[in-house]
């Protein structure tokens, strides 16, 4: 089907970025406090517990980790004992959140993989999730074993089961077991490899990337919530561009958005000039979301990824009667495709159309500031000034603009934030803080 993909895992070195090797031991000033306090809390009331997964491994590459998760031998009911500052969550599998303000610990009690050996193998889909087990067993039930590290903070010791720490060194994404068997487990495992792979430059083990080619496919049989979310945090965690890259050259693309492939097709002409366009938004898009202070929403992702595609929609002088109606008409196969949300859905269209009205130098000063209050103002114009970053020109029009974003007085509905990216929470989508609502009426005293 996809005779002209590479039997292998080797990418070109010049499509992902270069990552720093693993140079243990961890230095404890990258540890987040509050974590380390759940660990050692643990540790004193007699469970085994360390620091697991994603936050070990970016803490042996010197890369300061999104977030800190516990893994233990401490069931929920036992967590909820030691902390009072505990929510237990999930049906699924049950887990602790600890909470210290509005940071999250997750904390989970060790698993082992819930598929006896001698269950029938026609179809290996994991139904279930919730059976407890051993550390080692953790380790061994997890995806990659780069993800498979326990790090105790206290000893200052590394647990490592599954050889995860030569991989790192090597800089490869290899599967814990037998790769046809975990892909078949859990067929996000082949977007969870993409992600690893361009995110830490790593290459993808030739054995797993084999089982990634053959059983790309099952991705249909993963429940879409969960598909679409992986999609997102491929293209939010700063690697959009080489995420694209392999996505494409695995033919993972063509299973999960086959409109978007076909309309990158290098042998058309058109494709080869959208593929172009593409690359060059999702690597601004890139540089946009290392530098942020908190990530692009989903929305704003949504929209990133189609604008490529609507310039002639979004051309600021077209002669379109109804430039909304026409905007609608070329979004809903997309979002449909994607199946987003209809809530993220709504949102990239807003987006999307003020593009046109960006194109134009502010005029009425009066609508102008009204356009400014918006709380999708600033994501709107950071995803204007990204696409013309992408473009290699700049609109004239844009300082203009960016003059209202910085001084127009914002109204937030704190309920539903929505930050631009890139900008201070305090001042979403530019302005002053909100002010605080009078309470009573006027004959109140």
């Amino acid at each position: 089907m996809h005779s002209n993909l590479p039997a292998s895992g080797d990418v070109p070195e010049t499509s992902l970025p270069a990552s720093p090797r693993p140079r243990p031991p961890i230095d404890p000033a990258l540890i987040d406090f509050d974590a380390a306090k759940v660990v050692r809390r643990l540790q004193q009331s007699g469970h085994l517990a360390y620091l697991v997964g994603g936050c070990v491994r970016d803490l042996l590459l010197g890369r300061t980790p999104k977030d800190f998760d516990v893994a233990t031998s401490a069931t929920p009911t036992d967590m909820k004992r030691v902390f009072r500052n505990c929510r237990i969550i999930g049906r699924r599998f049950r887990l602790a959140h600890v909470f210290f303000g509005r940071k999250i610990i997750e904390t989970a009690t060790f698993r082992q993989n819930p598929r006896p050996e001698s269950e029938d193998e026609s179809d290996l889909l994991i139904q279930r999730d919730n059976v407890f087990g051993t550390a080692e067993e953790d380790a061994r039930r997890r995806d990659f074993t780069i993800n498979g590290l326990f790090y105790d903070p206290s000893a200052g010791e590394l647990i490592d089961y599954v050889g995860g720490l030569d991989d790192l060194r090597a800089g490869l994404v290899r599967t814990i077991g037998d790769p046809d068997i975990r892909m078949q487990e859990d067929p996000v495992r082949i977007l969870r490899a993409v992600k690893f792979a361009a995110r830490l430059g790593f290459t993808i083990e030739p054995a797993t990337y084999a089982a990634l080619l053959q059983h790309r496919g099952d991705i249909a049989k993963c429940a879409p919530p969960r598909v679409v979310e992986e999609i997102y945090r491929l293209l939010r965690g700063g690697a959009a561009a080489p995420s694209m890259l392999l996505l494409r050259v695995t033919g993972v693309l063509q299973v999960l958005l086959p409109d978007l492939a076909a309309a990158l097709d290098d042998a058309d002409p058109d494709g080869a000039a959208a593929s172009a366009r593409l690359q060059a938004t999702l690597a601004a898009l890139d540089r946009v979301a290392r530098a942020a202070t908190v990530p692009p929403s989903n929305a704003f992702i949504l929209a990133t990824l189609l604008r490529p595609f609507l310039d002639d929609v979004l051309e600021p002088n077209a002669d379109t009667p109804d430039a909304s109606a026409a905007l609608v008409a070329r979004l809903q196969p997309h979002l449909a495709e994607v199946r987003a949300s209809r809530r993220d859905g709504e949102r990239a269209r807003e987006l999307l159309e003020l593009q046109r009205r960006f194109g134009q130098p502010p005029r009425r000063r009066s609508r102008s500031f009204a356009l400014a209050r918006r709380d999708l103002f600033g994501e709107a114009l950071a995803l204007f000034g990204l696409y013309a970053e992408a473009a290699g020109a700049v609109p004239a029009t844009l300082d203009g603009w960016l003059f209202l974003l910085a001084g127009a007085p914002v109204v937030v509905d704190e309920a539903e934030p929505r930050p631009a990216v890139g900008a201070d929470p305090d001042r979403i989508g530019g302005g002053s803080r909100r002010r605080r609502r009078r309470r009573g009426g006027r004959g109140r005293h």
